[in-house]
């Protein structure tokens, strides 16, 4: 799928806006929804892009996998100072960025840029491989349900004309349901490296976004 660098659709409840080129992003493209409710439509204007921070120099990757409580402390702790930490706080404040702008009200016009998100999605890939399992499971949940979500929004997005019909905004309603999972999986690795092992950046990401 092509799309245009700068897209933006008005649409009452929905509103999907990219600045990014998906054949510059890792990933598949979106499946057509699978269903849900009609939406009110509205119209199209301009948007801006937004620029995204540098990529962190990923850690070694250990030669053994740990075993014993004390071996994957280390290893997270490796994994959290060499990367994962600035991995971590820029997918979650781009993700909290992108979701600030779905709309809270009828006809309230709103952009969302999708283009930091993937940006620090690619970010969060490198370090996929988090050396405790419990917090990797809920990490690599986050990246796939943000990524499935925020691309099937852009996918609703209508190419040839400025009016999403029902089945877009069918599709847009799912793909944010899709988000909301992934922001629900970034919270929970998030706070299981801080109860877990005591990580916990400063600022918290959450607030300061």
């Amino acid at each position: 799928m092509n799309r245009s660098r700068r897209v933006r659709v008005l649409l009452p409840l929905l509103t999907a806006v990219t600045a990014l080129s998906l054949s510059a992003c890792a990933g598949a493209e979106p499946d057509p929804a699978k269903g849900g409710v009609a939406e009110p439509i509205g119209r199209a204007t301009p948007t801006a892009t937004s620029s995204s921070p540098p990529t962190p120099s990923p850690s070694p990757s250990p030669t053994t996998s740990p075993t014993t409580a004390a071996e994957i402390a280390e290893a997270v702790d490796q994994w959290y100072v060499y990367g994962g930490e600035t991995a971590m706080v820029s997918l979650i404040k781009e993700a909290v960025k992108a979701q600030a702008g779905r709309p809270q009200e009828e006809l309230q016009m709103v952009v969302v840029d999708f283009g930091g998100l993937m940006e620090a999605l690619s970010t969060a890939r490198v370090f996929h491989s988090l050396p405790d399992p419990k917090t990797r499971t809920a990490w690599a949940a986050a990246i796939e349900h943000l990524d499935e979500g925020a691309r099937e929004v852009l996918g609703s997005v209508p190419q040839d004309r400025m009016i999403q019909s029902p089945r877009e905004t069918a599709q847009a309603l799912h793909g944010w349901h899709t988000y909301d999972k992934g922001i629900k999986s970034l919270k929970t690795a998030q706070a299981r490296l801080d109860r877990t092992f005591g990580l916990k950046p400063s600022p918290d990401p959450w607030e300061a976004t």
